[in-house]
């Protein structure tokens, strides 16, 4: 999935942390100095840009399918995202030579299943990280999840002309966000993401925006963290047809809580 507000913070969530798991042992443009809009101007902007506040508060539930690749090792396999408020989400990539690797969060236990390393329920910061990028509002910058929300410059972010902003989460996630300086999308972020191997400096590129019913979402996300490159690639979302035990914690994951692992 993340991040990473809103239905897209899922997609990019996982991408930095699968290729860590299955395979760690790894110049802006110059900007005008035209005055920056306030914060609140371009979190308005950005919320008109994906449907309004009103479409995106009717939805109850998202599955998005798509496919997951590792660009430079020739990887790829499918992926299928399933989310629901006020935050919930389960996240199945099945990878060509790996299997499947899994993520949830059921709105208070995080947890992990891969191959390679099993089942894990997290904790501290990669716990953190998975309740911020499971919240459904994210993606309309609220009070009760944005602590601060500060314009910073201009800059290009790739070959977009774009709006730099400092976000701090509500809980004390903090990294770049940057806003296409035309249309007012969100076109991605740099900050760093808890992994298995420390934390990771981390850079997120969404593109790709299609319409989806009432609202507008990016379909492609690429991330690049410890020198690994992942593309999540989504082909289709549809709204309110997620069952409410499509979050149930998993056996082996009930069994480690059970355990006290």
């Amino acid at each position: 999935m993340i991040k990473r507000p809103g239905g897209w913070r899922k997609f990019g969530a996982a991408a930095a942390v699968l290729a860590v798991v299955v395979f760690a042992p790894g110049q802006t443009g110059a900007g005008t100095q035209a005055p920056l809009p306030a914060g609140k101007d371009i979190i308005a902007r950005h919320i008109e840009g994906i449907g309004g506040e009103a479409a995106w508060k009717a939805i109850k539930s998202m599955r998005a399918v798509g496919t997951f690749a590792l660009v430079a090792q020739g990887m790829s396999g499918s992926l299928d995202l399933v989310t629901a408020r006020p935050a919930r989400m389960r996240l199945r990539v099945t990878l060509e030579g790996v299997g499947k690797i899994e993520s949830g969060y059921d709105g208070k236990i995080g947890w992990t299943i891969d191959p390679i390393s099993g089942p894990a329920v997290l904790s501290g910061r990669e716990l953190t990280e998975m309740a911020d990028d499971s919240s459904f509002d994210a993606a309309l910058y609220g009070p009760d999840f944005i602590k601060e929300f500060t314009p910073v410059g201009r800059e290009d972010f790739g070959r977009t002309p774009a709006l730099k902003v400092k976000v701090i989460l509500r809980s004390g996630t903090e990294q770049f966000e940057y806003f296409d300086a035309a249309t007012g999308q969100l076109l991605g972020f740099e900050g760093s993401r808890a992994t298995p191997m420390g934390n990771v400096p981390t850079t997120e590129i969404l593109g790709n925006y299609k319409s989806f019913g009432p609202v507008k979402l990016p379909t492609t996300v690429r991330q690049r963290a410890l020198g690994f490159e992942t593309e999540i690639s989504i082909t289709s979302i549809e709204f309110d047809t997620v069952p409410a035990d499509a979050f149930d914690l998993p056996p082996v994951i009930k069994a480690l809580i059970k355990s006290g692992s």
